[in-house]
C-alpha cells in the first residue's frame, strides 16, 4: 500500500512539473530596487552641531535648545540659537529668538532679537536686527530690515545690511543716519570722563 501511494506521489509532482513547464504562468514583474527614503522628521533637544567648508575648517557653529527638522520642507527650525560665524576667521557671534537652517540653499535665517558681536581692536561692534541672513555659498550676512550699530559709544542706524566674510567690511544701506564719537586715546587727559579729575 505505501509503495502504490508513493508512485501516485512521484506521478503527480511529474504531471504539476510537466503543466508548469507547458503552460506559461505569468510573473509578476519584480520590484525596482531602489534606495530607501531617508527623508525623515526629527526633533533634537540641546543640539551642537558644526559645518565645515571643502578644507575641513569650521565656517558656523550653531547651538540650541531645540531643532526640529520638516523633511517635506529641507528646513530645520531652531529655538533660541546661539551662533559663531567663522570662529577662525571672520569670528562673528550671536544669537537670535528662532532661526531655520535651509539645506538645499546652505543657508541660516536668524529672526526676532537677533544680535551679533564681533571682537575689534577698536571696541566691540554690536549688531542688532529683527532678521539675519548668513549665506554660506556667497560668504556674507545680510539684513534687509532695520539694523542698529553700535561701537565705541557710536551708533548707526539704516535700513539693511550687508557683511563680507572674506573682508569683515559692513555695508550699511538705506536711510543711514547715526552719531560718531571720536576715539579716545588711552591714556590721554581728556580720559577721566563724566567729573574726573
Amino acid at each position: 500500500m505505501s509503495g502504490r501511494i508513493l508512485i501516485i506521489a512521484a506521478l503527480a509532482l511529474a504531471i504539476a512539473l510537466a503543466v508548469r513547464w507547458w503552460l506559461p504562468v505569468g510573473e509578476a514583474p519584480h520590484p525596482a530596487l531602489t534606495a530607501p527614503d531617508t527623508r525623515f522628521d526629527y526633533t533634537l533637544e540641546e543640539f551642537h552641531a558644526r559645518f565645515r567648508d571643502d578644507r575641513g575648517q569650521v565656517e558656523l557653529l550653531l547651538s540650541g535648545p531645540r531643532l526640529e527638522h520638516v523633511s517635506t520642507e529641507r528646513v530645520g527650525y531652531l529655538h533660541l540659537p546661539r551662533f559663531h560665524i567663522e570662529p577662525e576667521n571672520a569670528n562673528w557671534r550671536g544669537r537670535a529668538d528662532i532661526g531655520r537652517v535651509l539645506r538645499d540653499s546652505e543657508v541660516v535665517e536668524l529672526e526676532h532679537n537677533v544680535e551679533l558681536r564681533h571682537h575689534d581692536p577698536r571696541g566691540e561692534i554690536r549688531i542688532q536686527t529683527d532678521h539675519l541672513r548668513y549665506e554660506r555659498g556667497t560668504r556674507t550676512i545680510t539684513s534687509r530690515g532695520p539694523v542698529e550699530v553700535h561701537q565705541s559709544g557710536s551708533w548707526l542706524r539704516a535700513g539693511g545690511l550687508t557683511i563680507q566674510l572674506d573682508t569683515n567690511v559692513i555695508e550699511l544701506t538705506r536711510h543711514v543716519k547715526g552719531e560718531i564719537q571720536p576715539a579716545v586715546l588711552s591714556g590721554s587727559d581728556d580720559d577721566d570722563g563724566p567729573g574726573g579729575g
